[in-house]
C-alpha cells in the first residue's frame, strides 16, 4: 500500500431551516409576511404561464434566484434557486419553519471557511425574511478526499465495524450486515453504510471515477487535491459521512453558528478519534479495522489508512475561493464549444452545397449563420443581447463579468 493521505476535507453538503425569532433571537411560530407572500405567489404564477423558471428581484452573491413554476414537496410552496443555493419557503402556518435552504457543494467549497459560507447565508436571509430569524442545523455532509488506499480492493465484508448493526455483527454477504456494496465495470465504486434517511450514515466510493463519467464540471477538485499532493493520476476515494436532523438534536448541535467550532469532534464521533477514546480503545461510529486473535471485534485494532481518515479534520479546513467558479466556468465553455461544433457541422450537412463542401471552413458556416440566424431571431422577434443578459444573470456573477 502506498503512502494513504489526505488531499481533501470539508463540508460538502449544509442544510438548514430558517423561522422567525422573538427579541431574544429564540424560534417562535410566526406566518410569512404577507406582502412576501403574495410576491412569491405573483412570482410564481408568472412562471407557470410561461412554464420555466423566472428571474426575481433577489440575488445571492451576484448571482440571480429564480423563481420555479412549482413547489417542492411538504410544506414548501414556493422554490427560489441559484447555482449556489436554493431555498424552500412555506407560509409557516403548519410549524416555526419558514425556510429551508440547502447551500451546494460549489458554493461551499468556494468560501474559505464554512462559517463565512453560514454567515454570507444569513445575511441574505436576513435581506429576504426580516431580522429576527433562527437558523437551526437540518443537516450536514462531512468529507474527507484520500490517495493511496485502494478501497475497492479492501476487506469491505469484514474489514468495517459500525455501530449501526452492533459491534459483533459480520456481514455475510452484500445485504446482510452494514455494508452494501455497489459495483461499476466489475469493481467496487461505492460502499454504503446505513440508509440515507437514517440520522447518520456513511458513503465511501470512487470520487475521480464519479467526477469522469458524472460530475466533470467539478474538476475544481482537482486544484484542491493538487496543492495537497495529488499527482493527478492516482485514484481519489471520498469518505462521507451523513447527520441529519434526528443526530443533530441528540448530540445537541441546534444552531447553524455552533457548527464550525464542532466540525472536529463530530468527524471524531463519526470516524473514531486518532490513539482511540480515553481508555486506549478503538472507538467511532465507523471503523476500518485489521483482524487479530481476539473474538470481540470491537476491540480490533484500526487500520493505519483509516487512521489517516480519522486525522481529516485535526487541522482547519480550507477552501478554494473563487477557483471553485473559474473551473467550472472553464469547463461550461468547454462544453459549449463542443456543442456549437458538433450543431454546426450538422446545420452544415443538412444545409448542402457549399457548406457541405470537402474543404468547407467553419468561417463560411459562421457567415451563413449570421444571416440565417438574424432572420430567425427576426421572425420569432427575439433580441439576441437580451438572451444573453438572461443567460448571464442565471450563469455569471457580476465579479465573473468582470474577471472575463
Amino acid at each position: 500500500m502506498s503512502e494513504v493521505k489526505i488531499v481533501g476535507r470539508g463540508v460538502d453538503t449544509l442544510v438548514m431551516n430558517v423561522s422567525y425569532a422573538d427579541a431574544a433571537f429564540q424560534p417562535i411560530k410566526q406566518e410569512l409576511a404577507e406582502d412576501l407572500q403574495e410576491e412569491l405567489e405573483t412570482l410564481q404564477k408568472e412562471a407557470r404561464e410561461v412554464e420555466e423558471q423566472i428571474p426575481t428581484r433577489w440575488a445571492f452573491q451576484g448571482i440571480a434566484l429564480y423563481m420555479q413554476p412549482k413547489g417542492s414537496r411538504g410544506p414548501w410552496r414556493w422554490v427560489l434557486r441559484s447555482s449556489l443555493l436554493s431555498v424552500a419557503i412555506s407560509r409557516g402556518r403548519l410549524n416555526r419553519v419558514i425556510a429551508q435552504v440547502r447551500l451546494s457543494s460549489e458554493y461551499l467549497w468556494s468560501c474559505e471557511t464554512v462559517a463565512q459560507a453560514i454567515v454570507t447565508t444569513s445575511l441574505f436571509l436576513h435581506q429576504l425574511f426580516g431580522k429576527h430569524l433562527w437558523f437551526q442545523l437540518s443537516s450536514v455532509d462531512l468529507c474527507a478526499d484520500i490517495i493511496g488506499w485502494d478501497v475497492a480492493q479492501c476487506d469491505w465484508q469484514g474489514g468495517f465495524v459500525s455501530r449501526a448493526v452492533g459491534e459483533n455483527v459480520r456481514p455475510a454477504d452484500l445485504s446482510d450486515g452494514p455494508c452494501v456494496a455497489h459495483r461499476r465495470w466489475k469493481e467496487i465504486a461505492t460502499l454504503d453504510f446505513g440508509k440515507h434517511t437514517s440520522p447518520i450514515s456513511c458513503c465511501i466510493y470512487h470520487k475521480t471515477a464519479e467526477i469522469r463519467q458524472q460530475s466533470p464540471t467539478k474538476i475544481w477538485f482537482y486544484d484542491l487535491w493538487k496543492r495537497k499532493g495529488w499527482n493527478g493520476i492516482d485514484a481519489v476515494w471520498r469518505v462521507e459521512f451523513r447527520m441529519t436532523r434526528e443526530f443533530l438534536h441528540a448530540v445537541k448541535l441546534e444552531s447553524v453558528f455552533e457548527l464550525p467550532e464542532r466540525l472536529p469532534l463530530l468527524w471524531q464521533y463519526c470516524a473514531g478519534q486518532p490513539g482511540g477514546a480515553a481508555d486506549g480503545l478503538p472507538d467511532g461510529w465507523l471503523r476500518y479495522v485489521v483482524p487479530v486473535e481476539d473474538s470481540n471485534r470491537s476491540r480490533w485494532p484500526v487500520h493505519p489508512a483509516w487512521a489517516i481518515v480519522q486525522q481529516a479534520f485535526s487541522s482547519e479546513v480550507d477552501g478554494l475561493g473563487q477557483l471553485v467558479r473559474k473551473r467550472i466556468r472553464e469547463k461550461n465553455i468547454e462544453r459549449g464549444l463542443a456543442s456549437v461544433v458538433g450543431y454546426l457541422s450538422t446545420l452544415s450537412a443538412w444545409v448542402g452545397g457549399e457548406l457541405a463542401a470537402d474543404d468547407v471552413d467553419i468561417s463560411e458556416v459562421l457567415h451563413w449563420l449570421y444571416g440565417a440566424g438574424g432572420k430567425y431571431l427576426k421572425k420569432r422577434e427575439m433580441d439576441f443581447s437580451k438572451l444573453v443578459q438572461k443567460k448571464a444573470k442565471l450563469y455569471r456573477s457580476d465579479d465573473e463579468r468582470d474577471a472575463s
